[in-house]
């Protein structure tokens, strides 16, 4: 149950996107996790039903949903399939600035084709010091030479790239004009992946999301003009409000998505009974984890909806409470996932039960860009600020 009261119109999309993750991207999931397959039959699942454009405003064709909405339809997704889930959640990130402040020529060419379906887009941000995968947090982004008509790519490899190659539109971050170019200087290029050299360097083989195809990508090229998002060197800053709640509470989405479902399969599979007539959860120490583990999801999930309601009536003047609900969902669900593990003892050690795949799944959470480490940082910050 959700404790934050919801809308009629939310509670509507909240059941239509339960009963897509169930219809399609339940049936798929195991094969996903096993394959390592891109479940792109999943996402065109959601294409068909129109949710690409699910935060484009309805003046330029798409539905125009609130942020809240959209974290119910992530969490809801990520309960049966968290691949399927982080790649749609990286298409509302990528496509979030750019559907608030287009120029007109990007209104016809992105937008509008984004509301039908036709553009499906992620991020390319995290960078690598090396040319190895010697991925850190720092945000050292690529620079790019500004030549006549556009802007130059030279090489630029970008670590973890969601839906590589899959993807038809790049949300680039970067540094215009060189090396120097001071990190706070942050640019942005929708790169169009059919306009550009771009190559996948390794196969994504992570512990969990193992059907996302997140893997390092060198791109090589020339981006329009027509192509940068907002302005030069401030566009992150001038957009803060639009991109960051939508960053940090999709992710707290797609992982609480991760908790909350290996808790409802639980829920039924511990009270299913063994031919002696007993169910795992008469043993009081179980009762217990689910009682401990039910009240944390109920807590994280009030949080997180508080946090994406508070943004869409403009009332957020922090990001205090983005950052912390991101903290909150992704270590609930790596507690409930382990707690699971350890409830359900050999028969979920040995993959017998979906378990396994949603505890590896939930470990990303903590380590995925919104990074925990570098959250907290930032709720530090918050809660004491520097002195002039």
């Amino acid at each position: 149950m959700s404790f934050f009261p919801l809308t009629k119109e939310q509670q509507t999309w909240k059941d239509r996107a339960a009963g897509i993750a169930e219809r399609v991207l339940a049936p798929n999931a195991e094969r996903v996790d096993r394959d390592r397959s891109y479940p792109q039959k999943s996402l065109d699942a959601l294409k068909a039903e129109g949710l690409l454009g699910l935060r484009v405003s309805e003046e330029h064709g798409g539905l125009g949903k609130d942020l809240l909405t959209t974290c119910l339809i992530v969490e809801e997704l990520a309960k049966k399939c968290s691949s399927t889930a982080m790649c749609y959640k990286m298409h509302i990130e990528a496509s979030e600035v750019i559907s608030r402040i287009p120029t007109d020529e990007q209104v016809e060419r992105f937008i509008k084709p984004m509301a039908k379906g036709e553009v499906f887009a992620t991020v390319a941000g995290s960078e690598t010091w090396t040319t190895e995968d010697n991925w850190t947090s720092s945000r050292a982004f690529s620079p790019v030479q500004k030549v006549d008509g556009g802007y130059q790519i030279n090489g630029s490899r970008k670590s973890y790239v969601t839906s590589a190659g899959k993807a038809s539109h790049y949300f680039f971050l970067c540094r215009i004009g060189g090396e120097d170019t001071p990190l706070t200087q942050i640019s942005v290029l929708f790169v169009e992946r059919d306009e550009i050299e771009w190559e996948i360097l390794e196969p994504w083989e992570g512990l969990g999301l193992r059907g996302n195809s997140s893997s390092p990508v060198r791109f090589n090229g020339f981006v329009p003009e027509g192509n940068r998002i907002g302005a030069e060197h401030t566009v992150m800053s001038d957009a803060g409000g639009l991109f960051t709640p939508v960053l940090g509470l999709t992710y707290a989405a797609a992982y609480l998505g991760v908790g909350s479902g290996a808790f409802e399969i639980a829920s039924d599979v511990g009270n299913q009974r063994y031919a002696s007539g007993s169910r795992r959860l008469d043993a009081p120490v179980n009762q217990r984890r689910m009682a401990e583990l039910a009240t944390k999801i109920e807590a994280a999930q009030t949080m997180l909806h508080a946090a994406a309601a508070t943004f869409d009536q403009g009332k957020l003047t922090s990001m205090l409470p983005i950052l912390q609900a991101k903290v909150t969902c992704s270590e609930t669900a790596v507690e409930v996932t382990q707690e699971l593990m350890t409830m359900f003892g050999g028969t979920a050690f040995a993959a017998r039960l979906p378990f396994e795949r949603y505890f590896r799944d939930a470990r990303a959470g903590m380590i995925m860009a919104l990074p925990n480490d570098q959250a907290y940082d930032g709720i530090a910050a918050g809660l004491f600020p520097k002195e002039d």
